[in-house]
């Protein structure tokens, strides 16, 4: 599942699951191939409404971004006209909705557009913002998946509110150094990290290993020859000495059989 509704999602579903399951879940689910080219086509339309809001965007995926709006009040107005005024634009111009979080930083903007969802805003003013992030559960601290919420479900901690409360040298034993140090600074609303113009977005990319101008057929040939070559010229078994040969992708066996290597 490369997407899933927030229809789909009540029942379970989410994305990177496998067909079956959700199927499973979902019984009643439409299931609709993707469509990358027009997904491609409406986020390239999406950060030009991005780019004519403020010069300073951060593309964080291929539907989301930070935007800096910072000493934009005489020249847009303050960044709550300024959110209302992009979720029309991008309604009108893209055809799409979307949920704005609007907060001093980015890990705090983030939360907010996530808690505003779906098509939400969520202003966060800088009097309130432990306020609001305290009373929501550690889940909502990056960082924190299944198996960092358990160990702080195991010690009875099930909001940001009481992370926040706990030692830094507790969290660093109990989680290990970086992400104990994370979560305590994030609890806090502690994010220095600016946002960063030209970063490149992710969850689009595109390969081409045999190069863009046109092969003949016996070049090709000769290309995967080439890699078929050196795929298989591997290590030598440290069983009987002779030449690895390969199995499947990432993994090759001798041609005694007698073992196999990673």
């Amino acid at each position: 599942m490369l997407a899933a509704s927030y229809e789909a999602k009540t029942h379970g579903v989410r994305t990177a699951m496998g067909g079956r399951e959700a199927r499973n879940l979902c019984p009643d689910a439409i299931v609709v191939p993707p469509r990358m080219s027009a997904y491609s086509e409406a986020s390239k339309a999406l950060f030009r409404v991005f780019e004519d809001a403020t010069p300073v965007v951060e593309g964080l995926s291929i539907d989301e971004a930070f935007l800096d709006v910072r000493g934009m009040k005489r020249l847009a107005g303050l960044p709550t006209e300024i959110a209302v005024r992009l979720r029309r634009d991008v309604r009108e111009r893209v055809g799409l909705p979307i949920s704005i979080g609007v907060a001093r930083t980015k890990f705090l903007a983030k939360v907010a557009s996530g808690v505003a969802k779906p098509d939400g805003l969520l202003v966060v003013p800088p009097e309130r913002e432990l306020t609001f992030l305290h009373r929501l559960p550690v889940e909502r601290l990056w960082g924190v998946g299944a198996i960092t919420a358990d160990k702080l479900h195991d010690r009875g901690i099930s909001t940001v509110g009481e992370v926040a409360c706990l030692d830094e040298d507790v969290l660093v034993t109990a989680l290990g150094r970086a992400l104990g140090r994370q979560l305590h600074a994030l609890a806090h609303n502690r994010d220095a990290r600016p946002v960063r113009v030209g970063r490149r977005r992710g969850s689009v990319g595109a390969q081409c290993a045999l190069g863009r101008s046109r092969k003949s057929r016996e070049e090709v040939d000769a290309v995967v020859i080439a890699a078929s070559r050196t795929a298989s010229a591997g290590r030598s078994c440290s069983g009987c000495a002779s030449t690895t040969s390969r199995v499947r992708p990432g993994r090759t066996r001798c041609r005694c059989r007698r073992r196999t290597h990673t």
